[in-house]
């Protein structure tokens, strides 16, 4: 038996058996592609005229006259001798007065591939075959016998689409999901665009990308946290200066002035406690400090004359070396003073080392006078370059305005506002190109002494 049918299909195989219970042997099965033509055909074939002789024949493009002929004839007699010289009309003729009438049942799939001579032979065997022959026949070109009864295949309804995808797929979406129910409306109930249907590819992209963004944030979150660590440690990590070791014992201090010429005396008794007289520090007299732990004691702790004695000889120890030492100290004392002293002449020179320009040739003429202005930059070097580049040193004057930050080059030939006129054609022939302005002394004085701009930040 065949596989399960839907049920308005099995209706549409009940029909056509009905047509040819009426007398109809040529029925044309009319669908476009995918609508289930040729599983409609298998069915038919399968479950309906189970005493019949049946063939069943699928054409195809590169199929011959020839070889449909032999396949139809073979399947309906027993051992036939067919002769391919002969039309299928004749060979059938001949066979069936051979072997005897029989019930015959012929069904050609996609018959639009067969010649017109060989529909023509089926047409009339189907009107004047002296037996009983069913031929069925299916294509999606309608027309294509004229004496056969076209029946078309209706697209699935929605209730046997679902149905027909049942069949094949064990869990569907529910009928109300938006992405089923668009599909469903685009297949229009063509059972080869529903079998098209691929649960994973239709339905796990939404978990997939739910899934994809878990990973990408999980990595987002782990590659943060290391980032914050790194920061934090780099934080937490002491400077070079706090790793140095600090030293547990404070050394001693000495006070030395510039020179040691007198002595200290101590006067020493073993009868009676030591005696210190506060005598006021000369100049030339150093003085010795000693920890406060060692001045901390009671009176009546005070070291015995031994002791004292002891101690004397160390103080005149250190002040034996410290004279020694002196010269040394007071050399390097007068170099350290004499850097000092220099750098600081340096930097007092160096704002005074800023070029003057001519500034004071400007300062020292007359208000009222003129001049030719021959141009500005923006750079000394540049008005140096302009100068050498035409050779107007002699005739030329520069001044820098502090206001703008320019420098501007002049001619050095001073006259009244009528006067200077004459001095165009000069100053062409040496600058070419140049455009002179003519500008009063006074506005020059006035740039000089002008503050340079605060800049706006």
């Amino acid at each position: 038996m065949q596989s399960q049918i839907l049920p308005s299909r099995e209706a549409l195989a009940k029909r056509i058996a009905l047509q040819f219970s009426y007398g109809q042997n040529l029925i044309h099965l009319v669908a476009g592609s995918g609508y289930g033509k040729s599983y409609l055909l298998e069915h038919f074939v399968t479950d309906h005229y189970e005493s019949f002789n049946k063939a069943y024949v699928h054409a195809k493009a590169s199929s011959q006259d020839a070889d449909i002929q032999t396949y139809l004839l073979e399947h309906s007699f027993s051992y036939p001798l067919i002769d391919v010289s002969l039309s299928l009309r004749e060979n059938f003729l001949r066979l069936l007065q051979e072997q005897g009438e029989r019930e015959l049942l012929w069904v050609i799939d996609n018959a639009k591939q067969l010649s017109e001579e060989l529909l023509a032979e089926l047409e009339w065997l189907a009107q004047h075959a002296p037996c009983t022959l069913y031929i069925l026949c299916a294509s999606s070109q309608s027309g294509l016998l004229s004496s056969a009864i076209d029946i078309h295949l209706e697209p699935l309804p929605y209730a046997e689409s679902l149905r027909l995808l049942s069949y094949f797929y064990a869990n569907l979406p529910h009928r109300e999901d938006p992405v089923f129910a668009e599909f469903l409306k685009e297949c229009n109930g063509n059972p080869a665009l529903l079998l098209q249907w691929q649960q994973r590819e239709q339905q796990m992209p939404k978990v997939e990308r739910k899934r994809q963004k878990g990973i990408w944030l999980i990595l987002g979150s782990v590659l943060l946290v290391i980032v914050l660590l790194g920061a934090l440690y780099q934080y937490q990590q002491p400077q070079a200066s706090k790793l140095l070791p600090e030293s547990s014992l404070e050394p001693q201090l000495v006070q030395i002035t510039q020179a040691v010429d007198s002595d200290v005396n101590v006067d020493t008794s073993a009868d009676s406690p030591q005696e210190v007289e506060d005598v006021s520090p000369e100049p030339n007299e150093v003085q010795l400090i000693l920890p406060d732990s060692e001045l901390s004691g009671s009176p009546e702790q005070a070291l015995p004359a031994a002791d004292v004695v002891d101690t004397s000889k160390q103080a005149e120890a250190v002040i034996d070396k410290t004279k020694q030492e002196l010269p040394a100290l007071e050399l390097a004392s007068e170099k350290d003073s004499e850097t000092l002293l220099l750098t600081q002449s340096e930097a007092q020179v160096e704002p005074d080392s800023t070029p003057a320009f001519d500034h004071a040739w400007y300062l020292a003429q007359s208000d009222e006078q003129w001049l030719w202005q021959l141009t500005i930059m923006s750079k000394e070097q540049q008005i140096e370059d302009f100068i050498k580049r035409f050779d107007v040193a002699e005739y030329t004057k520069h001044y820098f305005r502090a206001d703008k930050g320019w420098h501007v080059l002049t001619w050095s030939v001073l006259g009244d506002r009528e006067s200077i006129q004459q001095q165009r054609d000069e100053i062409t022939s040496k600058i070419p190109d140049v455009e002179p302005y003519a500008k009063q002394i006074s506005q020059i004085k006035a740039e000089i002494n002008s503050q340079p701009a605060t800049q706006m930040r």
